[in-house]
């Protein structure tokens, strides 16, 4: 009877994520948490706070479904937007959260370290596969892709993930409501911007973004976003060019990629969805990209 109880505790414990003696990677609990994560695959110098939610009986089967974060590298307050879908159709969620102290700078964040880390093995984009390599192997998950949303800042991050790391292992990728692009040109007789506000002098190739653009991506944007002088809108040059407020700019991308398409003979697999009655709103983004998710992952 002694030996039935401590083995029912042992196993309890590790269900709720508590360590037993001698295990240096106890299991991640279901419900919220949070871990450190150092990038051993990366650099290791720059660790993230994960944030999870796991439904009750979803491994190892679950769906695993990132979120990144806007300027405020608020990854508690993100994932706290996506627990009530994520027990309803039960699905897995992680919110990376690069931090202020080791991604300082938005170069840092939403523009991948591309500018000053020559080793793309750390950058920024390295993340989310590195990641997931953990929690696969953690958690013994079943799946071999994930899901991926970025919001604002985040949207940003994953419009230049899927430019610069277009073999990523996301089976879809939703940018809601960036603020400015990279834009998807690369010829320097086009444009006279570079990157970061275009792929001209970036390590971007034709190839390399013939292959982003056949990805699955969603283009997702607020219907009234369109606040010219939102208190977070970039209003360089470089951005204004791209139109007057998010909307705008959102939809100069889209038509921007569609052309680039055309001119390199690509497939084209990218949607855009305007959300009806949507400002610069997370957390209604968040509602509309579990649905279109949904609907895209059954066809």
């Amino acid at each position: 009877m002694a030996v039935r109880i401590l083995a029912a505790v042992v196993a309890a414990a590790c269900l709720t994520g508590v360590a037993r003696a001698g295990d240096p990677t106890p299991a991640i609990p279901i419900g919220k948490s949070s871990f450190e994560f150092i990038d051993h695959q990366g650099d290791p110098t720059r660790p993230i706070t994960a944030w999870t939610f796991i439904p009750e009986g979803c491994l190892p089967d679950c769906q695993v479904q990132y979120v990144f974060h806007g300027v405020e590298r608020n990854g508690e307050e993100y994932l706290g937007n996506w627990i009530a879908s994520a027990k309803a159709r039960r699905f897995m969620v992680v919110v990376p959260e690069f931090s202020r102290r080791h991604y300082p700078k938005d170069t840092d964040y939403s523009l991948g370290r591309v500018l000053n880390e020559p080793d793309p093995r750390k950058w920024a984009f390295a993340v989310p596969d590195h990641l997931f390599d953990h929690l696969k192997a953690r958690l013994k998950l079943r799946a071999d892709t994930y899901r991926a949303f970025g919001h604002s800042a985040g949207g940003q991050f994953v419009h230049r993930w899927l430019l610069f790391r277009p073999d990523n292992r996301a089976s879809i990728i939703i940018a809601a409501n960036p603020g400015w692009y990279t834009m998807p040109e690369w010829d320097p007789e086009k444009s006279t911007l570079s990157f970061p506000f275009s792929l001209i002098g970036s390590p971007i190739g034709q190839k390399r973004l013939q292959e982003a653009l056949s990805r699955r991506f969603t283009l997702m944007l607020g219907e009234r976003d369109t606040d010219p002088k939102h208190k977070t809108l970039n209003r360089s040059p470089g951005a204004l060019a791209q139109g007057a407020h998010r909307l705008a700019r959102g939809q100069t991308f889209f038509a921007a990629a569609r052309d680039a398409a055309g001119r390199l003979g690509s497939v084209f697999a990218w949607d855009l969805v305007v959300v009806p009655n949507a400002a610069h709103d997370n957390a209604a983004m968040a509602r509309a990209a579990v649905d279109h998710m949904n609907y895209v992952s059954s066809r």
